[in-house]
């Protein structure tokens, strides 16, 4: 009885049915009207906030950080904290995985591989949508986030010391021989082993490096792995980037990158799409960087791999702009998912309470000025290179308009596919069906499965559309009491500017 009242409530309205068959007539339905679908295995683990945060401290925490009684030498915003253990608080449209052993992982690899062959069963060109902290123990995804935003700040401070700090990443071109001197100031190898890194073979001829140079040299951690080090602002030293790993925890990461290597050939025998979820950003900087390392030898022909990139951080533009200079620069098709984001609440307040830089742009005007930027440059690089993909995923109407009048401008045509739109699954209808059938491609996010496995995931689709339908009958409350004014004052066809 219970299964059959969800079904007519809030599990109908949001989750397509339980498996590969029951989803079938709606797929198609939606198809009918030219919509598509991007398939996502709604399992969710029901946890005790306990549970939650227990198994995260234990998951996050390396074998080395143990023994050192407490030391963690990454930075606070890549260590784990107990406050922030249960990622689900303030999280509403997000499913959220918490690492219990390997066995948990292959058994999340092998629901997503039946959903990639249901997406291809079902339609032609489909999505499956996949999260890294799934297939893993997020120990790893940590300390690489921490490895490659250190790296990263590094080349930025050598970039402040050659004037051009407040650049755009993607405009920051450091003069090599000034670098080899800086570096070698610092201590950190012999002025012969650094003019070794710096080859016109590894990085051409122009006598500059920038970003994706830089990050190249991690690529080579054979020759470089010992070098790889940072001075810490804080006391002078030197600090490796590197953490030392256990046996048990490099096969551990290992597997991971085992699981999204099936997972994408899966994907590509089944002619289906991956979509990658933005995380948390204290994940992200490694969930961007594997999905880069996947796209690089996925997306040879046409975009495979979508990453998706959380346009209310403030690195958000950055972001973009490197990863579709680094598709035009070595061949291969650059393809990605732009979205507003969907951990502000848990970012502001994890920041405040460890104490490093909020990494969200501070007002909503604000993320959507990044939004509209990133978009707009990907827009401009479509319109030269027809290899390249976008999905604008947002609900926002003025967004959705911006793009369309842009894609106009830009004689970037619906049937060429290399714009689609995407939103979720009993939301925003008016916006989807209406871009579906005038032959835009369009998307709707679709959750699965058995009633009780989704559950959790359903608690809180239901509190965000209930705010959504809140704040809309708001809006139109203010709508009729300026239309009632206008109608007072005989000023009805009068437009504020």
């Amino acid at each position: 009885m219970f299964d059959r009242l969800m079904k007519m409530t809030v599990y109908g309205q949001f989750v397509a049915g339980e498996d590969q068959e029951s989803i079938r007539p709606l797929i198609q339905h939606n198809k009918a009207f030219g919509v598509g679908s991007i398939l996502d295995y709604g399992l969710e683990e029901d946890l005790s906030h306990e549970e939650a945060e227990r198994k995260e401290m234990e998951s996050c925490t390396s074998e080395a950080e143990r023994d050192s009684s407490g030391t963690n030498k990454r930075e606070k915003q890549y260590q784990v904290h107990p406050a922030f253990g249960d990622r689900r608080d303030g999280v509403i449209c997000a499913r959220t995985y918490f690492y219990a052993n390997e066995a948990k992982c292959d058994n999340y690899m092998e629901n997503l591989l039946q959903t990639i062959e249901a997406s291809g069963g079902a339609s032609d060109g489909g999505f499956a949508a996949i999260k890294l902290t799934a297939l893993g123990r997020p120990q790893f995804l940590l300390q690489f986030s921490d490895v490659l935003t250190r790296w990263r700040r590094f080349f930025h401070q050598m970039a402040a010391e050659q004037g051009q700090s407040g650049r755009a990443a993607v405009d920051t071109k450091l003069e090599v021989t000034v670098l080899q001197e800086s570096i070698a100031k610092m201590g950190i190898a012999s002025r012969a082993e650094i003019k070794g890194w710096f080859t016109p073979e590894t990085l051409g001829v122009s006598g500059t490096v920038d970003l994706l140079d830089w990050n190249s040299l991690i690529d080579s951690r054979t020759q470089l792995s010992r070098h790889l080090v940072v001075p810490n602002v804080q006391t002078g030293q030197l600090e490796p980037l590197l953490s030392r790993f256990t046996e048990e925890e490099e096969q551990q990461m290992k597997r991971m990158l085992q699981r999204m290597d099936v997972l994408a050939k899966k994907a590509r025998d089944a002619g289906v799409r991956l979509m990658i979820d933005a995380e948390q950003s204290y994940f992200q900087p490694a969930i961007s960087r594997l999905a880069l390392e996947m796209q690089r030898r996925f997306n040879v022909d046409k975009p495979l791999i979508f990453n998706t990139f959380q346009c209310y951080l403030k690195d958000a533009y950055d972001n973009v702009t490197m990863d579709m200079e680094l598709a035009r620069r070595e061949g291969w098709c650059f393809g990605a998912k732009l979205v507003r984001g969907a951990y502000m609440a848990q970012e502001r307040a994890r920041a405040v309470e460890i104490g490093y830089e909020d990494p969200v742009n501070p007002t909503y005007e604000a993320t959507n000025a990044m939004y509209h930027r990133c978009l707009n440059y990907v827009l401009e690089e479509l319109k030269r290179n027809p290899r390249a993909e976008v999905m604008v995923a947002s609900h926002n109407e003025d967004t959705v308009s911006f793009t369309l009048r842009r894609m106009e401008e830009l004689g970037l045509h619906p049937d060429d596919g290399q714009v689609s739109f995407g939103q979720l699954l009993g939301m925003c209808d008016q916006i989807s069906f209406p871009l579906g059938q005038a032959g835009f491609p369009v998307y709707k996010y679709v959750p699965y499965g058995p009633v009780m496995e989704v559950l959790p995931y359903l608690s809180r689709r239901a509190l965000e559309n209930s705010s959504i339908m809140t704040r809309a009958q708001r809006e139109r409350q203010l709508l009729w009491q300026e239309l009632r004014r206008r109608l007072r004052t005989g000023n009805l066809f009068h437009h504020p500017a």
